[in-house]
């Protein structure tokens, strides 16, 4: 099998994950903190310990890392949580409906009006059309890392600084560029940073996280139990506990803290440069064979993620895949749950191929990749 949709789930997991993830079941199969006994408090200092791995990467607090079962649910709680009846969020023309779906139902509920920001490849008139979309009761925006779909990235620490210049919180997407992209939360002055741990941060499926700026407060989706204050009928105040309601995925943390400590071993450069260059040559052929169509330029370091969107003139996008399949090759076809960037690039009527190479893909993959195209 060659798998290319790594942009959906990384894989293969590298090892050091797999046996960190089983091991957990063994060794980690306690609610951490929520009891006396020396398995529960080591649990807990094992959970810690991978805030303290993801606070270090991305630039926050430990104690301000929640952990969510996928970048979905972080988005979810950051966003209906963030916002009050009457205000005004702005979100890109790129989002996935992890973000539209969830801003648009609470414009349907009559909670907030929202606005649609265009993506440019200019990165200046990007930033540019964000501030000319703010109003007097503009509270939020959120903008993703990088298209799920094509790739491209947006000029997150510009509009970051923008958002502090106005005195809106800024949540960013960070499902395609987290473990790959240089993401700091403090210093792009990013409120919210929501990532999914099972893509390129090698995590496995049912993590994700959230990591708060200082001083950041929402309200929580859920409220229940959580080994803390428990006389109280009110949620408490502070971070994680506020919205770490009930157990814990320990094996998943656990294992994508060890897909953290992975990426810092192995170097973060290394792993984007490596996906990249596959990337940029899988570009370079799709774009020399008359019968294809590419809808983005050539990937270009830290301008995007190692993402290409394409079509074949004679087929649908799923026909495409449908045929890839055929010859055990995995890609994605259709709307990849991203509509607002099919109508942006005009695709939306067929939706495109997407082919995304990850770290243990290689050359030989490629050629046999372009091998298929050639005879279709």
């Amino acid at each position: 099998m060659i798998y290319f949709d790594n942009s959906a789930t990384s894989y293969p997991k590298p090892p050091s994950v797999l046996k960190h993830t089983s091991n957990a079941l063994r060794r980690f199969s306690f609610n951490s903190g929520r009891g006396g006994y020396r398995e529960s408090i080591a649990c807990a200092e094992k959970i810690f310990s991978v805030r303290q791995e993801l606070a270090e990467l991305f630039g926050c607090e430990a104690q301000n890392v929640v952990f969510t079962k996928n970048c979905t649910e972080a988005l979810n709680i950051a966003i209906k949580g963030s916002v009050k009846k009457g205000e005004h969020v702005i979100i890109s023309s790129l989002e996935h409906n992890s973000v539209y779906r969830v801003v648009h139902s609470l414009f349907v509920d009559d909670i907030i009006d929202y606005d649609i920001a265009q993506f440019s490849f200019d990165e200046e008139q990007t930033v540019s059309n964000f501030e000319k979309l703010i109003k007097d009761n503009t509270s939020l925006i959120v903008c993703m890392h990088s298209s799920n779909v094509f790739g491209v990235s947006f000029p997150i620490k510009e509009i970051g600084a923008l958002c502090k210049r106005y005195g809106i919180r800024f949540i960013v997407d960070g499902a395609q560029g987290a473990g790959v992209a240089d993401i700091n939360a403090k210093r792009d002055n990013i409120d919210i940073l929501c990532c999914a741990g099972h893509k390129s941060l090698f995590g496995p499926m049912g993590s994700g996280f959230m990591a708060f700026g200082d001083g950041v407060k929402i309200f929580p989706m859920l409220q229940g139990g959580t080994g803390s204050e428990s006389l109280s009928p009110v949620q408490p105040e502070y971070s994680p506990d506020r919205f770490e309601s009930g157990t814990l995925s320990n094996p998943a943390i656990i294992g994508l803290g060890e897909g953290v400590r992975y990426i810092k071993q192995m170097g973060m450069d290394k792993i984007y440069s490596h996906e990249l260059e596959l990337t940029s040559f899988l570009y370079d052929e799709l774009k020399a064979i008359e019968n294809v169509q590419l809808y983005a330029p050539k990937p270009e370091f830290n301008k995007c993620a190692p993402i290409i969107s394409f079509n074949l003139n004679d087929y649908s996008s799923e026909k495409t895949a449908d045929l890839f399949a055929k010859h055990n090759i995995c890609l994605r076809a259709g709307y990849h749950c991203s509509p607002l960037a099919h109508r942006s690039f005009k695709t939306i009527g067929r939706g495109t191929v997407r082919i995304s190479p990850g770290l243990f893909n290689s050359f030989k993959e490629c050629y046999s990749f372009m091998n298929v195209v050639k005879k279709l």
